[in-house]
């Protein structure tokens, strides 16, 4: 692999996570191969961990922008750097800090991983805090001093 192959996957992401902030998923569609994967290792419950395919994923997208996301993701903070033994793998991390349509404000940090082919988007896996979106959609965490963390054994 080239320094010129590293450069087009940097251009590639960054052009990636530019679309991403303004939910312009045409221009994400584009830039994804007809078989990538969006994966979501710690997701929030409902919400599935791996979408394969570029239709599916502008599906879920288009679900996210629609009913979700109010306006822009107002990423931030943007980190871009290729493995030294894999160009292909390019390592993001960013900020966001959005309004939600409930009119929520949500702010999180990410890590993102991208496998580039071929010039385009063949995977990307975000890690998140799903705590903060799960508050931040209104779901509740049961403090761990109120909760029953094991069932009570039998009584002697």
């Amino acid at each position: 692999m080239t320094e010129d192959q590293r450069r087009k996957n940097l251009d590639l992401v960054r052009a990636y996570t530019d679309a991403l902030n303004k939910w312009d998923i045409e221009t994400m569609g584009e830039l994804s191969t007809e078989d990538v994967v969006f994966e979501l290792p710690f997701r929030p419950p409902t919400f599935g961990r791996e979408t394969v395919g570029r239709d599916a994923y502008m599906e879920v997208l288009g679900q996210a922008r629609d009913h979700m996301i109010d306006g822009s993701e107002n990423l931030h903070d943007l980190e871009i750097d290729t493995l030294a033994s894999d160009p292909d793998v390019v390592i993001a991390t960013y900020k966001s800090d959005m309004l939600l349509r409930s009119g929520t404000r949500y702010k999180n940090e990410y890590i993102s991983r991208f496998v580039c082919r071929d010039g385009k988007i063949a995977r990307f896996v975000e890690y998140y805090d799903s705590i903060i979106l799960f508050c931040a959609l209104g779901g509740t965490l049961v403090e761990a001093g109120e909760a029953q963390l094991l069932p009570e054994g039998p009584k002697s």
